[in-house]
């Protein structure tokens, strides 16, 4: 069954009919979006998460998920990461077994015509799909408009600031509203303190700190690490930092057949790549697979979500412990 993206966002229960529903497309923002609210349409479920890897790897993986009751919850959420036509027979095995408790999601990138997944899941009744295409100006104002609902000041001029400076990506425009929404509590808007508070600044403290990471350079991420100061209400300025580079470094990858097209890609990337970073974006594509990438840029957006749902937790300490993470990830290409 096809939907539309747009209707879903608007009721997000209208899932609620579905055991197993697929999302293919570029936009990793409205992917998440509807990730997240599944989780809160499902309290108490338990939620499992697979990459496509693991299921070749282990065939019975996914099966004895859907098959095997919880122990502790009564509903069951499984999220499938990166899903190609390659796990296609696991996919309809499962469908076959599944039951009203449990329900699989599907995450895959662009899916052409020709899919098998896609037209599994197009032609069935019982399960859904439907497309997540990049944002436009237009959807992204909506999108904006509709999360700051009730906040004064919140000009034309302001919306595009938003937008421009988030390079028009939902992930990163959703992280610049949890911001407004926690500093300006009395839901007037102020210019100033908007440029604030936005991704506007830079750091360039930090930057050399993401580019070392990513480079795997341990010796010199500890030493950089003892030197700066994380403050915690710009953690979320941090994880965005990392994850905007990330997002860059899977376009190259998905753009270029090797190593060598790489920098050919950049060439034509837009917003372009300032020319005294592309030998910095050139060494860490050699450390990253896309694999490797799309599981850092998952692991961001699950740090964002536990660093939004716990006050008490030390954010400084969650993003040294990413960044490390992260240079011990590089370190062993």
């Amino acid at each position: 069954m096809i939907l539309k993206s747009y209707l879903v966002e608007q009721d997000i229960s209208i899932l609620d009919r579905y055991q197993s529903i697929l999302l293919y497309g570029e936009n990793e923002g409205i992917k998440e979006d509807i990730k997240n609210r599944l989780k809160e349409l499902n309290k108490g479920a338990e939620v499992i998460n697979f990459f496509e890897t693991e299921i070749l790897k282990n065939k019975n993986l996914i099966h004895d998920n859907v098959v095997n009751k919880s122990l502790f919850n009564e509903k069951k959420l499984i999220f499938i990461q990166s899903a190609t036509d390659k796990i296609l027979n696991e996919i309809t095995e499962c469908l076959k077994r599944i039951d009203q408790n449990t329900k699989i999601i599907i995450l895959s990138e662009n899916l052409d015509k020709k899919s098998k997944l896609r037209s599994l899941f197009e032609k069935e009744k019982t399960i859904a799909i439907f497309p997540c295409y990049v944002d436009n100006e237009r959807t992204l104002i909506g999108y904006i408009n509709k999360e700051l609902n009730g906040f004064k000041g919140l000009t034309g001029e302001l919306l595009n600031l938003i937008i421009t400076n988030s390079n028009s990506n939902r992930k990163i425009v959703k992280s610049e509203i949890v911001k407004i929404k926690t500093y300006f509590l009395q839901k007037i808007i102020n210019k100033n303190e908007l440029l604030e508070i936005l991704n506007v600044k830079s750091d360039s403290g930090f930057d050399e700190i993401r580019d070392n990471a990513l480079m795997g350079r341990i010796e010199k991420i500890n030493k950089l690490l003892s030197e700066i100061n994380i403050l915690n209400e710009d953690s979320f300025f941090y994880l965005n930092n990392l994850n905007y580079r990330i997002l860059r470094l899977i376009e190259i990858q998905k753009k270029s057949d090797t190593i060598n097209d790489c920098e050919k890609t950049m060439e034509n990337l837009k917003p372009p790549i300032f020319w005294k970073d592309k030998p910095i974006y050139l060494q860490q594509l050699k450390k990253w697979s896309l694999e490797k990438l799309n599981s850092a840029s998952f692991k961001i957006g699950e740090i964002e979500i536990l660093m939004k749902k716990n006050s008490y937790i030390r954010n400084d300490v969650v993003i040294k412990n990413l960044v490390v993470t992260l240079s011990k990830e590089a370190s062993t290409s």
